[in-house]
């Protein structure tokens, strides 16, 4: 009996073989740990063979990759602007990618369970993601920071401030179970999750204002 070929990457088939072992790679990822799942445990909750792994993954790393980042829509990014200068264009940007994978509904708590994992029990992606990722963007939001409240260079409070604002999209991960039961409309309504993620910009804007005056303050009246 000749197998059947694999589907074209361009074909329905294809994308829905991918997406459901995408699906079930985070899944069982999330619930176990890289080391403890099996490419045959994935193949069979998926209901696909597990060639099919090697064929769009290369191999269970991969597979572990792509069920780490995709499912968020990829590494975070934000700029500043054209100039590189525009606080105004990171901050949006900033916040408006950290708010946007909140709409995927359930499948995000097991892409929190997903990464809380891999701190824990890392396999060099977090650290990758740290150097990648995370440093550079707070990197900028300092450097912009500094330029914002007059600031010759970064000091301890400047990095307050900086996590401070990238506290403020967290905490709907971090008490989404909270939010659920008090306010699930933040989380379960398109229009009130858009208008959230402006609210917090509008929020960060202040922290900075605030911090601006209490530099300007005159010697001895400022906390």
């Amino acid at each position: 009996m000749v197998p059947a070929p694999h589907p074209s990457p361009a074909t329905p088939d294809a994308a829905d073989s991918r997406a459901r072992l995408l699906s079930a790679a985070l899944r069982l990822f999330a619930e176990n740990g890289f080391a403890k799942t099996s490419i045959r445990q994935i193949a069979e909750a998926a209901g696909a063979n597990t060639a099919l792994i090697s064929y769009y993954f290369g191999d269970k790393k991969g597979l572990y990759n792509a069920a780490y980042a995709e499912p968020l829509g990829g590494p975070l990014q934000a700029d500043a602007g054209p100039d590189g200068n525009s606080l105004d264009i990171f901050l949006e940007q900033f916040l408006t990618g950290f708010m946007r994978p909140l709409d995927m509904g359930d499948q995000v708590e097991l892409c929190m369970r997903l990464h809380f994992r891999e701190m824990l029990d890392p396999t060099g992606l977090w650290q990758q993601e740290l150097d990648s990722e995370i440093k550079p963007l707070h990197s900028t939001l300092i450097r912009l920071l500094c330029q914002a409240v007059g600031a010759p260079a970064p000091d301890d409070d400047i990095h307050r401030l900086a996590l401070a604002i990238s506290a403020l999209p967290l905490q709907y991960y971090a008490h989404r179970d909270l939010i659920q039961q008090m306010a699930p409309q933040l989380l379960n309504d398109p229009e009130c999750l858009q208008a959230t993620t402006r609210r917090l910009i509008d929020f960060a804007h202040h922290l900075i204002a605030g911090e601006t005056r209490r530099r300007q303050a005159p010697a001895g009246d400022a906390p």
